[in-house]
């Protein structure tokens, strides 16, 4: 069966698909024969500025105003600007040191170590994360598009083993690591953005 052709840009497509379709778009995806590069430039660099970007606009539109989990916050536009171009730097960064513990846990609970496939995960298995990312546009809403974000967890427990080859039974103890240690990487850069753009 041949897949429709996409009518937006692939790595919207492929969002889209990990997102709709986890299982078979990980079935797909575990057997592509890629490099850190592809990934990065073919999908990481589109989709990890849509946080930014969105929550950049939105403070600007409303006059400074930013929302959190925690609040909302007035910040000037230089700091909105400078604040944005610093997440998206991070959002980078911190994939990919989330595919090296990706990478680790899976040499940990039997499967293999492969740092590329492990960045297929970091990478696509957060696309909720990324396009929730989106709804900052609208500072109100950037905290239900934090929360649409943890739809990622079901993301990573499809991809997982088909694409880490880990066995079955360690599955449930794979994605809670794994979303464990998501979170903790999203808390480093909500950290260091607090340090270095302070409202």
């Amino acid at each position: 069966m041949q897949r429709a052709k996409p009518r937006g840009p692939a790595w919207l497509a492929r969002a889209q698909r990990v997102i709709l379709h986890p299982r078979q778009e990980w079935a797909a995806i575990a057997g592509e024969f890629t490099s850190a590069g592809p990934i990065y430039r073919g999908f990481l660099l589109p989709v990890a500025a849509i946080g930014p970007l969105a929550a950049t606009v939105g403070t600007i539109i409303s006059g400074g105003e930013r929302s959190s989990l925690v609040g909302t916050f007035r910040i000037s536009m230089t700091d909105a600007i400078t604040r944005g171009v610093l997440e998206y730097a991070l959002n980078l960064i911190a994939v990919y040191a989330f595919a090296l513990v990706i990478d680790l846990l899976a040499g940990i609970l039997g499967g293999q170590r492969n740092q590329v496939q492990a960045l297929k995960v970091a990478a696509y298995g957060s696309s909720p994360y990324w396009l929730g990312g989106a709804l900052a546009v609208l500072p109100k809403l950037a905290p239900i598009g934090l929360l649409l974000g943890l739809y990622s967890v079901r993301v990573y427990a499809a991809g997982l083993s088909p694409v880490m080859k880990t066995p079955p039974d360690k599955t449930l103890p794979y994605t809670l690591l794994t979303s464990a240690a998501g979170a903790m990487v999203v808390l480093v850069v909500a950290t260091v953005l607090q340090l270095f753009v302070s409202p």
